[in-house]
């Protein structure tokens, strides 16, 4: 029992302490101002960490809170994601106004499609609520996923190389991200017993996104967020204009 306390406590004190390293580094160095966004998320995520454990004493008042702080760190992490499409885009303004569009019109489907299956979840109570947060949270890690696949496809179509520190934000939320779908999945199917999969493998998925991210932002300086190399996106961007002003 203890060492399950230890180990509990360490998958919590981690990734907020690995975040405020992310945020101090962020500040010291200027980079909160290229990723407005990231750096918001994970502030906010570490100090909801902050906060829920304080209300840990508190059953109702953590489990609200809890889940309510989910719901908004799926929508961070949606801003989050079109931040990095948007910096990849930010030489190509034809490309980047349609991109953002279309991520948009596709986030926004997508996230009704999900609330409308989650709101159809039988049950009452604090049962319909957490397996409605369940249903919805698996098809937002969907959208999350698939938008983060759609990069890592065309990542060299983007010009983007694995040193690039875009490319390190990217992947530690894919790496939680897609983690934490398997084990959503397997909640929802499996019930309740699989609590114990859930409460385990959800936080070492992040702990996991929270160290690529550190290595990254600690790695690169200001001098390293250059602009990507131009790829064939020039051509398309400056054939799009052509037709635009015909």
């Amino acid at each position: 029992m203890l060492a399950q306390q230890i180990l509990e406590t360490v998958l919590w004190v981690v990734p907020a302490t690995l975040e405020a390293v992310i945020v101090a580094v962020m500040l010291a160095r200027g980079l909160y101002r290229k990723l407005p966004y990231f750096f918001s998320y994970v502030a906010y995520d570490a100090l909801n960490t902050v906060s829920l454990s304080a209300l840990k004493k508190h059953p109702a008042a953590y489990f609200y809170g809890y889940w309510y702080g989910e719901l908004l760190s799926w929508v961070l992490i949606l801003v989050v994601i079109y931040e990095i499409y948007a910096n990849l885009l930010k030489e190509y303004a034809v490309l980047q106004k349609i991109g953002v569009f279309l991520f948009w019109i596709m986030s926004i489907v997508l996230s009704l499609i999900a609330l409308w299956t989650a709101f159809n979840t039988s049950g009452s109570g604090s049962f319909r609520f957490v397996q409605t947060v369940l249903t919805m949270e698996r098809s937002m890690r969907i959208v999350q996923a698939g938008l983060l696949l759609a990069l890592f496809v065309f990542a060299s179509f983007f010009g983007l190389s694995w040193k690039n520190y875009l490319f390190g934000i990217a992947l530690g939320f894919a790496v939680f991200v897609c983690v934490e779908l398997a084990i959503v999945a397997v909640r929802i199917y499996g019930g309740h017993p699989l609590i114990v999969l859930y409460r385990w493998f959800k936080p070492a998925s992040y702990n996991l996104g929270a160290l690529v991210w550190t290595f990254y932002v600690v790695k690169q300086g200001v001098s390293d967020l250059r602009f990507l190399p131009r790829t064939e996106l020039a051509a398309w961007n400056d054939t799009l204009q052509e037709l635009l002003h015909r």
